[in-house]
């Protein structure tokens, strides 16, 4: 059996997921230490993170499920395949 390496290649969500943690640490150790005056948008700035975040999951998530569905397609047209097979082996079985 062959096993084939796949190399990782970085698009928009993992970016958006990789974005939202940062704001939202960076964030929380700016407040911590006392750098980030309370403007309200600066106290929004973990709703910004929490919502890029949840973006880029959902993006992911939505990339699986349509690659879920081309392996379901395939599986479906195996099984088909093998059913043919299995009928043209009873058949010449059944020549013997």
């Amino acid at each position: 059996m062959t096993t084939v390496k796949k190399k990782h290649a970085y698009d928009i969500a993992d970016l958006l997921i990789w974005l939202g943690i940062a704001v939202v640490t960076l964030w929380a150790i700016g407040k911590t230490m006392g750098w980030i005056s309370s403007p309200v948008w600066v106290d929004m700035m973990p709703i910004f993170g929490g919502i890029a975040t949840i973006a880029g999951i959902s993006i992911k998530v939505g990339r699986v499920l349509q690659k879920l569905d081309v392996v379901i397609g395939d599986v479906e047209r195996i099984e088909g395949e093998i059913k043919v097979i299995d009928k043209r082996v009873t058949v010449l079985e059944a020549s013997k």
